[in-house]
């Protein structure tokens, strides 16, 4: 269902999330609007995390334009928002049912697919696919039937001429089912939950908050997230590699933080300002390569793999 006044102000970062860093309404925003400038401003979620006209279909009428933030971000982010409060309650965790799992489980499968950057490699290694594999038998054929002696040869090169923005449209039209990838969310509610809470320190959060090991099916494979300056989400194979991750303790903050920093590309998001040396220092450092980057990199140049562990 679409409105009259749709929202252009696009969050790939729920403000839900946000709200946990927030101290009156407010949490500290650092940016990078110059390679080696490390900015702040205090702000309040709606502002933090989002870019205007980002999940846009241009090629639709205005009124329709703005259904991927409208329908499919906003049902994540609402459904997610439940499992969020309940992760956070150490009560309520162990309460958590299939559905609220499979909530959060998708939240994370979007994370890695709808900030800008990761987005823009989703939709250039979709377009490249596409235009590699090019249309199938049956519609070439289908074509041959109806096209006029004034159409060229093939349906490609009519689909070039009279609707350029087909693969960006089969791209988002094909989003729902990138982001909701059901092999990976299997394995994922397969694995076993945790949420660690720390007592001194904390976890800070930026548009790359996921840290997903190189290959969550190795017994190793692991997967964290802050979802609070105190808590940690945690998913892991086997019971040893919980351990090790809960043996780093003091480590366990500066590890996290290296990755959710280094890996920042748009903002970092903190409680207070006494880890705003940490972050200048840091911003961006450690780029990493998500999931769909590196479905993209087998595809599109210039998008390098890059490995992201709390163990290594």
């Amino acid at each position: 269902m679409t409105s009259n006044n749709p929202p252009i102000d696009h969050h790939y970062i729920p403000q839900f999330l946000l709200e946990q860093w927030t101290v009156g309404g407010k949490l500290y925003r650092y940016t990078q609007p110059v390679i080696g400038k490390v900015v702040s401003d205090f702000r309040p979620p709606s502002a933090v995390g989002f870019q205007r006209r980002l999940y846009e279909m241009p090629m639709l009428p205005p009124e329709n334009a703005q259904v991927i933030e409208q329908t499919l971000m906003k049902t994540i982010d609402d459904r997610a928002s439940i499992a969020h409060k309940m992760l956070l309650d150490r009560d309520q965790f162990h309460q958590l049912d299939s559905d609220q799992r499979s909530a959060w489980i998708v939240l994370i499968q979007s994370l890695t697919i709808r900030t800008p950057d990761n987005l823009a490699a989703y939709k250039a290694g979709f377009s490249a696919t596409y235009n590699r594999l090019g249309p199938n038998v049956q519609a070439q054929a289908k074509y041959d039937e109806m096209k006029q002696p004034e159409d060229p040869p093939t349906y490609e090169e009519w689909i070039a001429i009279n609707d350029p923005t087909l693969p960006e449209k089969a791209a988002f039209h094909m989003l729902p089912a990138a982001i909701q990838n059901e092999e990976i969310g299997q394995h994922i509610i397969e694995m076993n939950w945790s949420v660690l809470e720390i007592y001194s320190g904390a976890f800070l959060i930026s548009d790359e908050p996921v840290i997903i090991s190189n290959g969550i099916g190795k017994p190793d494979g692991h997967i964290a997230m802050p979802i609070s300056p105190t808590k940690l989400f945690v998913a892991t194979n086997n019971k040893q590699t919980y351990n090790q991750i809960c043996a780093l303790q003091k480590e366990l903050v500066r590890k996290v933080n290296q990755k959710v920093v280094g890996r920042a590309r748009y903002f970092v998001g903190a409680r207070d300002t006494s880890q705003e040396r940490f972050i200048k220092n840091r911003f961006g450092r450690e780029p990493g390569e998500s999931v769909t980057k590196l479905f993209a990199a087998q595809y599109v140049d210039d998008l390098p793999p890059a490995n992201a562990s709390l163990l290594g």
